[in-house]
C-alpha cells in the first residue's frame, strides 16, 4: 500500500477481529469456548489496543518522508518501472553533493533502468552484493556514488547494534533512558575519549575536604535531577491514563514484589557506592595529610 492511503486508512471502520493475532493459547481457548461471554469482551479489548497502535504508528512513522520514498529505488526489485527511474533522480538530488559536476545522472538512471545486461535480481538476494555487480561494471559511475552514499546510511540492524556498543550505559538499571539521555551521554563519551580524558580526571580535586567544588556541575546535576523526577511522574501520569481508557486492573503480585526486590536491591547498591566513595575521600584525605606532614618535616 503506498504511504498516503496508509495515513488515511481509518482504522476504526477494519474489520479487525479475523486479522488481529492474539496468539496460540488463546485462539484455542476461544475456539473451544466459541460461545463464552468473555469471548467478545476480550476481542474487543483487543480490537481497541490494536486501534490505538495503529493510530500511534500513522502518527509517528514517516510515512510521508520523502527521503524513504526515494531511498526506496534503490531495491533492484523496482529497477524497469517509470517511478524507480524517477525516484532516482529525486535521490540523486537529495545527494547531489555526491555527484560530480560534469557527469550526466540523469542518463545513467535511464539506462540502467533498461539496462539488460545487468543480472536478475530475485527477492531474499544480497542487494549490496547485486550493487557491488553493478558497480564492478564501470557503467554507471555517477549513479554508483550515490548508490554508496545511500546503502551507508545508519539503518537496520545496526540501530540495535549501536545500543550493544554502549552496554556501559544501557543496562538492566537504565534501560528505560529516553532517546535524548541516551545521546547526551554518547556525545559526552566520545568527546571526552576524543580529549583523552575521563570524568575523574575533569573534576578531580588537589585536596577533597577543602578543593573548591564546581558549581557548575553540582547545578547540573540538580537540574537533571529534577527533569528527571518530572519526566517520571509523567509517564505515571500516562500509565494511569492508558490504565483507565482499556480497564486495565493490578492482579500481579508477584510482580509488585519482584518491583520491591529490586529496588530494595539498588538502594543497597547505591548505599555500597557511597561507601566506597568515602573510603576514598578519607584514603585521598589522608594521603594529603601524609604529604604535607612529610614536607613540614623537611
Amino acid at each position: 500500500m503506498l504511504p498516503k492511503p496508509l495515513v488515511e486508512l481509518d482504522l476504526t471502520n477494519q474489520p479487525l477481529y479475523s486479522e488481529i493475532y492474539i496468539g496460540k493459547v488463546a485462539e484455542n481457548l476461544v475456539a473451544a469456548n466459541p460461545k463464552h461471554p468473555t469471548n467478545k469482551d476480550f476481542l474487543q479489548k483487543v480490537a481497541k489496543a490494536y486501534v490505538a497502535c495503529g493510530k500511534c504508528m500513522q502518527t509517528k512513522l514517516p510515512l510521508r518522508s520523502l527521503t524513504l520514498q526515494a531511498l526506496s529505488s534503490i531495491d533492484p526489485i523496482v529497477r524497469g518501472h517509470s517511478e524507480a527511474g524517477a525516484q532516482l533522480k529525486k535521490l540523486a538530488g537529495i545527494m547531489k553533493h555526491l555527484v560530480p559536476q560534469e557527469s550526466d545522472i540523469t542518463r545513467e538512471i535511464i539506462r540502467y533502468n533498461i539496462d539488460p545486461t545487468l543480472a536478475q535480481y530475485k527477492e531474499g538476494d544480497n542487494m549490496v552484493m547485486w550493487w557491488a555487480n553493478v558497480m564492478s561494471t564501470g557503467k554507471y559511475p555517477a549513479l554508483s556514488r550515490v548508490i554508496r552514499g545511500a546503502v551507508s546510511i545508519f539503518h537496520g540492524p545496526m540501530v540495535e547494534s549501536s545500543f550493544s556498543l554502549m552496554g556501559d550505559i544501557i543496562d538492566p538499571k537504565s534501560s528505560n533512558m529516553n532517546i535524548s539521555t541516551f545521546n547526551a551521554i554518547q556525545t559526552t563519551k566520545y568527546a571526552m575519549k576524543s580529549r583523552g580524558m575521563t570524568a575523574t580526571t575533569m573534576f578531580q580535586r588537589d585536596d577533597v575536604k577543602f578543593g573548591p567544588v564546581d558549581k557548575r556541575l553540582c547545578q547540573n546535576m540538580r537540574s537533571a535531577g529534577r527533569r528527571d523526577k518530572a519526566q517520571r511522574e509523567e509517564r505515571l501520569l500516562e500509565r494511569g491514563r492508558k490504565q483507565v481508557e482499556y480497564g486495565y486492573q493490578k492482579t500481579c503480585a508477584s510482580a509488585q514484589e519482584s518491583k520491591r526486590t529490586a529496588q530494595e536491591e539498588d538502594k543497597r547498591a547505591r548505599l555500597r557506592h557511597a561507601a566506597k566513595q568515602r573510603n576514598a575521600a578519607r584514603r585521598k584525605a589522608l594521603e594529603t595529610l601524609q604529604m604535607k606532614a612529610k614536607r613540614s618535616r623537611q
